[in-house]
Protein backbone atom coordinates (compact mmCIF):
# COMPACT_ATOMS: atom_id res chain seq x y z
CA UNK A 1 0.00 0.00 0.00
CA UNK A 2 2.99 2.27 -0.47
CA UNK A 3 1.20 4.39 -3.08
CA UNK A 4 -1.13 5.69 -0.36
CA UNK A 5 1.96 7.23 1.23
CA UNK A 6 2.32 9.58 -1.76
CA UNK A 7 0.06 12.59 -1.16
CA UNK A 8 1.46 14.49 -4.14
CA UNK A 9 -0.76 12.52 -6.51
CA UNK A 10 -3.90 14.15 -5.08
CA UNK A 11 -3.81 17.38 -7.07
CA UNK A 12 -1.10 16.57 -9.60
CA UNK A 13 -3.48 14.36 -11.59
CA UNK A 14 -5.98 17.20 -12.03
CA UNK A 15 -7.11 17.73 -15.63
CA UNK A 16 -8.65 21.08 -16.64
CA UNK A 17 -9.52 21.86 -13.02
CA UNK A 18 -9.59 25.17 -11.25
CA UNK A 19 -6.77 24.38 -8.86
CA UNK A 20 -7.25 27.69 -7.07
CA UNK A 21 -10.13 26.11 -5.19
CA UNK A 22 -7.89 23.25 -3.97
CA UNK A 23 -6.58 23.25 -0.44
CA UNK A 24 -2.92 24.19 0.02
CA UNK A 25 -0.60 21.22 -0.35
CA UNK A 26 0.37 21.10 3.34
CA UNK A 27 -3.30 20.90 4.41
CA UNK A 28 -3.99 18.26 1.77
CA UNK A 29 -1.12 16.22 3.16
CA UNK A 30 -2.40 16.55 6.73
CA UNK A 31 -5.91 15.46 5.77
CA UNK A 32 -4.62 12.68 3.55
CA UNK A 33 -2.58 11.35 6.49
CA UNK A 34 -5.67 11.20 8.71
CA UNK A 35 -7.69 9.36 6.05
CA UNK A 36 -4.78 7.09 5.18
CA UNK A 37 -4.27 6.08 8.81
CA UNK A 38 -7.90 4.97 9.09
CA UNK A 39 -7.54 2.90 5.95
CA UNK A 40 -4.25 1.42 7.11
CA UNK A 41 -5.66 0.39 10.49
CA UNK A 42 -8.41 -1.53 8.70
CA UNK A 43 -5.98 -2.99 6.17
CA UNK A 44 -3.30 -3.99 8.68
CA UNK A 45 -5.77 -5.81 10.91
CA UNK A 46 -7.26 -7.58 7.91
CA UNK A 47 -4.00 -8.67 6.28
CA UNK A 48 -2.75 -10.16 9.58
CA UNK A 49 -5.85 -12.33 10.07
CA UNK A 50 -5.27 -16.05 10.45
CA UNK A 51 -6.37 -18.07 7.41
CA UNK A 52 -6.72 -15.02 5.20
CA UNK A 53 -6.81 -16.32 1.60
CA UNK A 54 -3.49 -15.92 -0.19
CA UNK A 55 -5.32 -14.63 -3.26
CA UNK A 56 -6.29 -11.52 -1.28
CA UNK A 57 -2.76 -10.23 -1.85
CA UNK A 58 -3.77 -9.61 -5.47
CA UNK A 59 -6.62 -7.40 -4.28
CA UNK A 60 -4.24 -5.61 -1.91
CA UNK A 61 -2.04 -4.86 -4.92
CA UNK A 62 -5.02 -3.64 -6.95
CA UNK A 63 -6.09 -1.36 -4.11
CA UNK A 64 -2.56 0.02 -3.91
CA UNK A 65 -2.58 0.63 -7.67
CA UNK A 66 -5.58 2.94 -7.35
CA UNK A 67 -3.00 5.60 -6.53
CA UNK A 68 -0.40 4.07 -8.80
CA UNK A 69 -0.70 2.34 -12.15
CA UNK A 70 -4.50 2.54 -12.40
CA UNK A 71 -4.54 6.27 -11.69
CA UNK A 72 -1.61 6.83 -14.08
CA UNK A 73 -3.50 4.99 -16.84
CA UNK A 74 -6.69 7.02 -16.23
CA UNK A 75 -4.67 10.24 -16.25
CA UNK A 76 -2.94 9.38 -19.54
CA UNK A 77 -6.27 8.22 -21.05
CA UNK A 78 -7.86 11.56 -20.18
CA UNK A 79 -4.82 13.56 -21.26
CA UNK A 80 -4.99 11.90 -24.68
CA UNK A 81 -8.39 13.53 -25.21
CA UNK A 82 -10.64 10.76 -23.93
CA UNK A 83 -13.13 11.13 -21.08
CA UNK A 84 -13.61 9.92 -17.50
CA UNK A 85 -17.18 9.80 -16.18
CA UNK A 86 -17.71 9.84 -12.41
CA UNK A 87 -20.54 7.65 -11.13
CA UNK A 88 -22.20 9.33 -8.16
CA UNK A 89 -24.68 6.52 -7.60
CA UNK A 90 -24.36 2.72 -7.49
CA UNK A 91 -27.64 2.26 -9.34
CA UNK A 92 -25.88 3.24 -12.59
CA UNK A 93 -24.08 0.20 -14.07
CA UNK A 94 -20.53 1.08 -15.20
CA UNK A 95 -20.89 -0.99 -18.37
CA UNK A 96 -23.33 1.56 -19.74
CA UNK A 97 -20.51 4.14 -19.75
CA UNK A 98 -17.93 1.73 -21.20
CA UNK A 99 -20.41 1.34 -24.08
CA UNK A 100 -19.59 4.92 -25.16
CA UNK A 101 -16.42 5.05 -27.24
CA UNK A 102 -13.50 6.80 -25.52
CA UNK A 103 -15.30 7.00 -22.15
CA UNK A 104 -14.37 5.17 -18.95
CA UNK A 105 -16.42 5.24 -15.72
CA UNK A 106 -15.06 5.39 -12.20
CA UNK A 107 -16.45 5.86 -8.74
CA UNK A 108 -15.58 8.88 -6.63
CA UNK A 109 -14.42 9.33 -3.04
CA UNK A 110 -17.34 9.64 -0.62
CA UNK A 111 -15.91 8.69 2.73
CA UNK A 112 -14.16 11.51 4.51
CA UNK A 113 -16.02 13.15 7.37
CA UNK A 114 -13.03 15.45 7.84
CA UNK A 115 -13.89 17.08 4.48
CA UNK A 116 -17.52 17.84 5.33
CA UNK A 117 -16.52 21.16 6.90
CA UNK A 118 -15.49 22.35 3.44
CA UNK A 119 -19.08 21.91 2.25
CA UNK A 120 -20.87 23.11 5.40
CA UNK A 121 -22.31 26.32 3.98
CA UNK A 122 -24.62 24.54 1.53
CA UNK A 123 -24.96 20.93 2.66
CA UNK A 124 -26.67 21.28 6.03
CA UNK A 125 -29.10 18.46 6.62
CA UNK A 126 -27.70 16.23 3.85
CA UNK A 127 -26.35 12.75 4.52
CA UNK A 128 -22.64 12.32 5.40
CA UNK A 129 -21.96 10.52 2.13
CA UNK A 130 -22.95 13.46 -0.07
CA UNK A 131 -21.55 16.12 2.31
CA UNK A 132 -18.23 14.30 2.23
CA UNK A 133 -18.34 13.87 -1.54
CA UNK A 134 -18.93 17.59 -2.11
CA UNK A 135 -16.16 18.49 0.33
CA UNK A 136 -13.75 16.16 -1.45
CA UNK A 137 -14.51 17.74 -4.81
CA UNK A 138 -14.34 21.31 -3.49
CA UNK A 139 -10.89 20.79 -2.01
CA UNK A 140 -9.30 18.75 -4.80
CA UNK A 141 -8.85 15.81 -2.42
CA UNK A 142 -10.44 13.16 -4.67
CA UNK A 143 -8.18 11.93 -7.46
CA UNK A 144 -11.15 10.52 -9.41
CA UNK A 145 -12.91 13.89 -9.44
CA UNK A 146 -9.63 15.47 -10.53
CA UNK A 147 -9.28 13.40 -13.71
CA UNK A 148 -12.95 13.54 -14.76
CA UNK A 149 -14.87 15.98 -16.90
CA UNK A 150 -18.32 14.35 -16.59
CA UNK A 151 -20.36 12.99 -13.70
CA UNK A 152 -23.72 11.26 -13.52
CA UNK A 153 -26.15 10.88 -10.62
CA UNK A 154 -29.59 9.38 -10.12
CA UNK A 155 -32.50 11.34 -8.69
CA UNK A 156 -33.80 8.23 -6.92
CA UNK A 157 -31.65 9.50 -4.05
CA UNK A 158 -32.79 12.93 -2.87
CA UNK A 159 -29.31 13.73 -1.55
CA UNK A 160 -27.66 12.85 -4.87
CA UNK A 161 -30.20 15.11 -6.60
CA UNK A 162 -29.25 17.95 -4.25
CA UNK A 163 -25.58 17.17 -4.85
CA UNK A 164 -25.90 17.59 -8.61
CA UNK A 165 -27.73 20.89 -8.06
CA UNK A 166 -24.90 22.08 -5.81
CA UNK A 167 -22.22 20.97 -8.27
CA UNK A 168 -23.99 22.80 -11.08
CA UNK A 169 -23.97 25.98 -8.99
CA UNK A 170 -20.46 25.75 -7.56
CA UNK A 171 -18.38 23.68 -9.97
CA UNK A 172 -17.70 24.84 -13.53
CA UNK A 173 -15.11 22.19 -14.38
CA UNK A 174 -17.37 19.13 -14.09
CA UNK A 175 -20.38 18.67 -16.37
CA UNK A 176 -23.14 16.77 -14.61
CA UNK A 177 -26.13 14.75 -15.73
CA UNK A 178 -28.99 13.73 -13.45
CA UNK A 179 -30.81 10.58 -14.49
CA UNK A 180 -34.56 11.09 -14.16
CA UNK A 181 -35.86 8.16 -12.11
CA UNK A 182 -38.78 7.50 -9.83
CA UNK A 183 -40.49 4.69 -7.95
CA UNK A 184 -44.02 3.90 -9.06
CA UNK A 185 -46.07 1.11 -7.46
CA UNK A 186 -42.98 -0.81 -6.47
CA UNK A 187 -41.25 -0.36 -9.81
CA UNK A 188 -38.42 1.95 -10.84
CA UNK A 189 -39.09 4.07 -13.91
CA UNK A 190 -36.27 5.76 -15.83
CA UNK A 191 -36.27 8.39 -18.56
CA UNK A 192 -34.06 6.39 -20.92
CA UNK A 193 -34.71 8.81 -23.78
CA UNK A 194 -33.13 11.64 -21.78
CA UNK A 195 -30.13 9.47 -20.95
CA UNK A 196 -29.60 8.46 -24.60
CA UNK A 197 -29.82 12.13 -25.61
CA UNK A 198 -27.12 12.99 -23.04
CA UNK A 199 -24.88 10.22 -24.38
CA UNK A 200 -25.33 11.57 -27.91
CA UNK A 201 -24.40 15.03 -26.64
CA UNK A 202 -21.16 14.09 -24.85
CA UNK A 203 -20.12 11.73 -27.66
CA UNK A 204 -20.68 14.41 -30.31
CA UNK A 205 -23.47 12.46 -31.97
CA UNK A 206 -21.78 9.05 -32.01
CA UNK A 207 -23.95 7.64 -29.20
CA UNK A 208 -23.45 4.11 -27.93
CA UNK A 209 -21.24 1.55 -29.58
CA UNK A 210 -23.55 -1.48 -29.85
CA UNK A 211 -20.68 -3.97 -29.98
CA UNK A 212 -19.11 -2.48 -26.84
CA UNK A 213 -22.51 -2.25 -25.13
CA UNK A 214 -23.06 -5.98 -25.51
CA UNK A 215 -19.44 -6.93 -24.78
CA UNK A 216 -19.25 -4.95 -21.54
CA UNK A 217 -22.72 -6.08 -20.47
CA UNK A 218 -21.50 -9.68 -20.81
CA UNK A 219 -18.26 -8.88 -18.99
CA UNK A 220 -19.90 -7.16 -16.04
CA UNK A 221 -22.62 -9.81 -15.82
CA UNK A 222 -19.86 -12.37 -15.43
CA UNK A 223 -18.10 -10.18 -12.84
CA UNK A 224 -21.28 -9.82 -10.79
CA UNK A 225 -21.97 -13.54 -11.06
CA UNK A 226 -18.47 -14.34 -9.81
CA UNK A 227 -18.83 -11.91 -6.90
CA UNK A 228 -22.10 -13.58 -5.93
CA UNK A 229 -20.54 -17.04 -6.09
CA UNK A 230 -17.72 -15.88 -3.82
CA UNK A 231 -20.04 -14.22 -1.31
CA UNK A 232 -22.34 -17.24 -1.24
CA UNK A 233 -19.44 -19.43 -0.09
CA UNK A 234 -19.99 -17.86 3.34
CA UNK A 235 -22.95 -20.17 3.77
CA UNK A 236 -20.32 -22.66 4.89
CA UNK A 237 -20.18 -23.35 8.64
CA UNK A 238 -16.53 -22.27 8.50
CA UNK A 239 -16.72 -19.43 5.94
CA UNK A 240 -13.55 -19.16 3.83
CA UNK A 241 -13.85 -15.36 3.64
CA UNK A 242 -15.14 -12.92 6.24
CA UNK A 243 -16.89 -9.55 6.05
CA UNK A 244 -13.79 -7.36 5.99
CA UNK A 245 -12.21 -9.22 3.09
CA UNK A 246 -15.57 -9.38 1.30
CA UNK A 247 -15.88 -5.62 1.58
CA UNK A 248 -12.29 -5.16 0.38
CA UNK A 249 -12.92 -7.00 -2.89
CA UNK A 250 -16.25 -5.23 -3.46
CA UNK A 251 -14.64 -1.80 -3.05
CA UNK A 252 -12.66 -2.46 -6.23
CA UNK A 253 -15.72 -3.09 -8.41
CA UNK A 254 -16.17 0.45 -9.75
CA UNK A 255 -12.56 1.59 -9.87
CA UNK A 256 -10.54 -1.33 -11.27
CA UNK A 257 -9.91 -2.39 -14.84
CA UNK A 258 -12.73 -4.96 -15.32
CA UNK A 259 -10.79 -7.74 -17.06
CA UNK A 260 -8.11 -7.70 -14.36
CA UNK A 261 -10.82 -7.69 -11.71
CA UNK A 262 -12.57 -10.73 -13.19
CA UNK A 263 -9.30 -12.67 -13.42
CA UNK A 264 -8.52 -11.90 -9.76
CA UNK A 265 -12.03 -12.89 -8.65
CA UNK A 266 -11.79 -16.25 -10.41
CA UNK A 267 -8.40 -16.88 -8.82
CA UNK A 268 -9.83 -16.08 -5.38
CA UNK A 269 -12.93 -18.22 -5.94
CA UNK A 270 -10.80 -21.27 -6.75
CA UNK A 271 -8.79 -20.86 -3.55
CA UNK A 272 -11.92 -20.34 -1.43
CA UNK A 273 -13.55 -23.48 -2.81
CA UNK A 274 -10.39 -25.44 -1.97
CA UNK A 275 -10.36 -23.91 1.53
CA UNK A 276 -13.90 -25.12 2.15
CA UNK A 277 -12.85 -28.65 1.21
CA UNK A 278 -9.89 -28.39 3.59
CA UNK A 279 -11.92 -26.72 6.38
CA UNK A 280 -9.84 -23.51 6.26
CA UNK A 281 -11.81 -20.43 7.22
CA UNK A 282 -12.75 -17.76 9.70
CA UNK A 283 -14.86 -19.81 12.11
CA UNK A 284 -12.92 -23.01 12.67
CA UNK A 285 -14.24 -23.32 16.23
CA UNK A 286 -17.83 -22.72 15.03
CA UNK A 287 -18.26 -20.46 18.06
CA UNK A 288 -18.34 -17.06 16.37
CA UNK A 289 -21.72 -15.38 16.00
CA UNK A 290 -22.81 -15.17 12.37
CA UNK A 291 -24.03 -11.67 11.49
CA UNK A 292 -25.98 -10.21 8.59
CA UNK A 293 -25.27 -6.52 7.96
CA UNK A 294 -27.90 -4.40 6.22
CA UNK A 295 -26.37 -1.10 5.19
CA UNK A 296 -26.23 1.55 2.45
CA UNK A 297 -23.21 1.69 0.15
CA UNK A 298 -20.03 1.78 2.20
CA UNK A 299 -16.86 3.34 0.83
CA UNK A 300 -13.20 2.97 1.69
CA UNK A 301 -11.90 4.04 4.15
CA UNK A 302 -15.24 4.09 5.93
CA UNK A 303 -15.32 0.40 6.76
CA UNK A 304 -15.46 0.91 10.51
CA UNK A 305 -18.78 -0.85 10.97
CA UNK A 306 -17.25 -4.02 9.48
CA UNK A 307 -14.17 -3.63 11.65
CA UNK A 308 -16.17 -3.09 14.85
CA UNK A 309 -18.45 -6.08 14.30
CA UNK A 310 -15.67 -8.52 13.48
CA UNK A 311 -13.45 -7.25 16.29
CA UNK A 312 -16.14 -8.48 18.70
CA UNK A 313 -15.22 -12.01 17.56
CA UNK A 314 -18.23 -12.25 15.27
CA UNK A 315 -18.11 -12.94 11.53
CA UNK A 316 -20.18 -11.14 8.89
CA UNK A 317 -21.56 -13.84 6.60
CA UNK A 318 -24.07 -11.83 4.57
CA UNK A 319 -24.82 -8.26 3.58
CA UNK A 320 -27.61 -6.33 1.94
CA UNK A 321 -26.03 -3.18 0.47
CA UNK A 322 -25.85 -1.40 -2.86
CA UNK A 323 -22.31 -1.55 -4.19
CA UNK A 324 -23.37 -1.80 -7.84
CA UNK A 325 -23.00 -5.58 -7.65
CA UNK A 326 -25.97 -7.41 -6.15
CA UNK A 327 -28.40 -4.50 -6.56
CA UNK A 328 -28.01 -4.50 -10.39
CA UNK A 329 -29.97 -7.54 -11.54
CA UNK A 330 -30.67 -7.37 -15.28
CA UNK A 331 -30.44 -10.68 -17.15
CA UNK A 332 -27.89 -10.66 -19.97
CA UNK A 333 -29.99 -12.97 -22.15
CA UNK A 334 -33.03 -10.74 -21.76
CA UNK A 335 -30.88 -7.72 -22.65
CA UNK A 336 -29.64 -9.45 -25.83
CA UNK A 337 -33.23 -10.30 -26.75
CA UNK A 338 -34.24 -6.66 -26.37
CA UNK A 339 -31.39 -5.62 -28.63
CA UNK A 340 -32.54 -8.12 -31.29
CA UNK A 341 -36.08 -6.71 -31.21
CA UNK A 342 -35.14 -3.03 -31.28
CA UNK A 343 -32.83 -2.78 -34.27
CA UNK A 344 -30.39 0.06 -33.63
CA UNK A 345 -32.44 1.85 -30.95
CA UNK A 346 -30.83 2.01 -27.51
CA UNK A 347 -33.76 3.38 -25.51
CA UNK A 348 -35.29 0.00 -24.61
CA UNK A 349 -31.99 -1.74 -23.71
CA UNK A 350 -30.97 1.27 -21.62
CA UNK A 351 -34.35 1.38 -19.89
CA UNK A 352 -34.20 -2.33 -19.07
CA UNK A 353 -30.66 -2.10 -17.71
CA UNK A 354 -31.35 0.97 -15.54
CA UNK A 355 -34.78 -0.10 -14.28
CA UNK A 356 -33.86 -3.67 -13.31
CA UNK A 357 -32.66 -2.98 -9.80
CA UNK A 358 -33.07 -4.95 -6.59
CA UNK A 359 -34.99 -2.48 -4.43
CA UNK A 360 -34.17 -4.49 -1.30
CA UNK A 361 -30.45 -3.80 -1.76
CA UNK A 362 -30.84 -0.22 -2.97
CA UNK A 363 -30.37 2.43 -0.28
CA UNK A 364 -32.28 4.90 -2.49
CA UNK A 365 -35.44 2.78 -2.22
CA UNK A 366 -37.77 2.15 0.70
CA UNK A 367 -38.61 -1.24 -0.74
CA UNK A 368 -37.55 -4.56 0.76
CA UNK A 369 -38.69 -8.17 0.71
CA UNK A 370 -38.85 -9.45 4.28
CA UNK A 371 -39.40 -13.02 3.14
CA UNK A 372 -36.24 -12.92 1.08
CA UNK A 373 -34.31 -11.52 4.05
CA UNK A 374 -35.70 -14.29 6.25
CA UNK A 375 -34.72 -16.89 3.65
CA UNK A 376 -31.22 -15.44 3.55
CA UNK A 377 -30.99 -15.55 7.33
CA UNK A 378 -31.83 -19.25 7.18
CA UNK A 379 -29.50 -20.05 4.26
CA UNK A 380 -26.51 -18.30 5.84
CA UNK A 381 -27.33 -19.54 9.34
CA UNK A 382 -27.41 -15.98 10.66
CA UNK A 383 -27.53 -15.56 14.43
CA UNK A 384 -28.30 -11.84 14.46
CA UNK A 385 -28.87 -8.88 12.13
CA UNK A 386 -27.26 -5.45 12.45
CA UNK A 387 -28.87 -2.60 10.51
CA UNK A 388 -26.70 0.42 9.79
CA UNK A 389 -27.74 3.78 8.35
CA UNK A 390 -26.12 7.15 7.81
CA UNK A 391 -27.59 10.08 9.69
CA UNK A 392 -29.86 12.33 7.61
CA UNK A 393 -30.73 9.54 5.20
CA UNK A 394 -34.50 9.39 5.76
CA UNK A 395 -35.01 6.64 3.18
CA UNK A 396 -32.51 4.25 4.77
CA UNK A 397 -33.50 5.16 8.35
CA UNK A 398 -37.13 4.40 7.55
CA UNK A 399 -36.16 1.20 5.78
CA UNK A 400 -34.06 -0.27 8.59
CA UNK A 401 -36.72 0.63 11.14
CA UNK A 402 -39.35 -1.28 9.18
CA UNK A 403 -37.00 -4.22 8.63
CA UNK A 404 -36.22 -4.25 12.35
CA UNK A 405 -39.91 -4.36 13.27
CA UNK A 406 -40.56 -7.24 10.85
CA UNK A 407 -37.55 -9.22 12.11
CA UNK A 408 -38.66 -8.73 15.71
CA UNK A 409 -42.04 -10.23 14.76
CA UNK A 410 -40.17 -13.32 13.56
CA UNK A 411 -37.98 -13.55 16.65
CA UNK A 412 -34.74 -12.55 14.89
CA UNK A 413 -32.28 -10.62 17.11
CA UNK A 414 -31.71 -7.24 15.44
CA UNK A 415 -29.87 -4.02 16.35
CA UNK A 416 -30.05 -0.64 14.58
CA UNK A 417 -27.08 1.76 14.44
CA UNK A 418 -27.34 5.26 12.96
CA UNK A 419 -24.13 7.25 12.65
CA UNK A 420 -21.99 9.47 10.47
CA UNK A 421 -18.39 9.18 9.30
CA UNK A 422 -16.69 10.80 12.28
CA UNK A 423 -19.01 9.65 15.05
CA UNK A 424 -18.60 5.95 14.38
CA UNK A 425 -14.82 6.32 14.75
CA UNK A 426 -15.13 8.52 17.84
CA UNK A 427 -17.60 6.11 19.46
CA UNK A 428 -16.00 2.87 18.28
CA UNK A 429 -15.40 1.61 21.83
CA UNK A 430 -19.01 2.20 22.83
CA UNK A 431 -20.33 0.57 19.67
CA UNK A 432 -18.07 -2.42 20.31
CA UNK A 433 -19.41 -2.83 23.86
CA UNK A 434 -23.01 -2.48 22.68
CA UNK A 435 -22.56 -5.05 19.91
CA UNK A 436 -20.81 -7.47 22.26
CA UNK A 437 -23.73 -7.17 24.68
CA UNK A 438 -26.23 -7.57 21.82
CA UNK A 439 -24.46 -10.70 20.52
CA UNK A 440 -23.89 -12.09 24.05
CA UNK A 441 -20.15 -12.27 23.45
Amino acid sequence: MENFEKPNIISEVAINKNSQKFLPRNIQIELNTVLKNKLFRFYNEMKDEMNRPLAMKKFDSMMNDLKGERMKNLYMFRRAGNHIVNLLCHSIPPEIIYAIDNHVPTNVCMAAGELEMYADSYTKGMCPLTRSMIGLNNTGMCVFFNVADYAIGNELCCSIKKTTDIFNETCNDLKLFLLESKENNGNIEVNSKGFVEWVNLISEGKGFNKENFIAYAKLFSEIRSTYKQILQLRKSANPPINGRNSLWIQQLFLVSEPNELLSSLNFLKTELEDNIKNDIGFNKSLRKKRVMLISPRTMTPFAEIFRIIENTDAVIVAEEMCMGISNVTYDINELLSIFENNNDSFEEPVRYMLETLDRSECSCSNGFDINRILDKIKEYRVDAVINFSFKNCPCMEHKIQEISEKLNEHGVPVKNIISDYLEIYDNADNHTKEIKTFLNI
